[in-house]
């Protein structure tokens, strides 16, 4: 193996690594935005459920 080649697997490594936190970094912003959905969604159906219980008094 020479000098070339060590260098070439050298910068493959640390490309697949950061491939590997970008891609972590990626769903964890997914998971984010989930539960950001998720809280605006819960808010919106809190709100209509008083506005419901309001309606049959």
């Amino acid at each position: 193996m020479n000098i070339d080649e060590e260098e070439f697997e050298k910068t493959m490594a640390q490309i697949v690594e950061q491939m590997g936190y970008l891609m972590m970094d990626i769903i964890l912003m997914s998971f984010k935005k989930i539960n950001t959905e998720n809280q605006l969604l819960k808010e919106l159906l809190d709100a209509k459920l008083h506005l419901k219980k309001e309606e049959d008094l």
